[in-house]
């Protein structure tokens, strides 16, 4: 559910204090989730102008991951210096990957074959067995062939934020630049793709790794829940 954005007040907003600012903030967020923008923009238009910055700032990327296009496909033409991003899944007790994640590779693996120059990275922790996610996910990309000094391992996020968060430091820190293919499952996409978008990465192209893409509108306790992740990833 893709709603009109709110923007922020023309002139200078008054003065509030940390608690009334969060207040509208929440406000604001609960209201634009449910449609309401002008709900949204009467908050919006109470609150400091850095915070109005933030807050739109978050606004504008989940109105664009609610209506990013997705695909089960391999995306043609993505730009050169494009990272490949594939999203971990809880492993089994044992450390054994679950079907969900394999799935997630094997799309992963099919992107990565056809532009074999984009390094590829996994991110995930939550280890079991004292592997992590990212741990097998490596493994599994170097059974099929794909040459260790592609892949990049991120080993600490334990949620969709912190794949995010976590990844575009990597991308940064390992001199990439912002752009990225993301692979995730059909149900996780709008909430990945919000969170990463808010953690300043270009998404050139988001893939499924099942063919269950979401056409319809989401109802709107999803996108409340892809305003809290995106929020979290914000930390307003």
């Amino acid at each position: 559910m893709a709603a009109t954005l709110a923007t922020g007040p023309a002139g200078a907003a008054p003065s509030t204090s940390t608690a009334s600012t969060t207040s509208l903030t929440n406000q604001a967020f609960e209201r634009q989730a449910a449609g309401d923008t002008a709900g949204a923009q009467a908050a919006i238009n109470q609150m400091p102008v850095d915070q109005v910055q933030k807050v739109v700032a978050v606004m504008t990327n989940v109105n664009k991951a609610l209506t990013f296009p997705l695909t089960d496909q391999v995306p043609g033409g993505v730009a050169a210096g494009t990272a490949i991003v594939i999203l971990g899944f809880g492993l089994e007790d044992n450390g054994a990957m679950r079907p969900i994640l394999v799935e997630r590779l094997t799309k992963g693996l099919a992107v990565a074959q056809a532009y074999p120059a984009f390094p590829i990275v996994v991110t995930g922790g939550a280890p079991k067995a004292g592997k992590t996610e990212a741990a097998a996910m490596k493994e599994w990309l170097l059974e099929q062939g794909v040459s260790g000094t592609r892949i990049y391992t991120e080993e600490s996020a334990g949620s969709t934020q912190a794949n995010a968060i976590n990844t575009a430091a990597l991308m940064r820190q390992n001199g990439f630049g912002n752009g990225a293919v993301l692979v995730t499952s059909a149900d996780h996409t709008r909430r990945s793709v919000a969170d990463f978008l808010v953690a300043g990465i270009t998404l050139q192209a988001v893939v499924a790794s099942d063919a269950k893409i979401q056409s319809a509108p989401m109802s709107t306790s999803g996108v409340a829940a892809v305003y809290r992740d995106a929020r979290g990833v914000a930390k307003i």
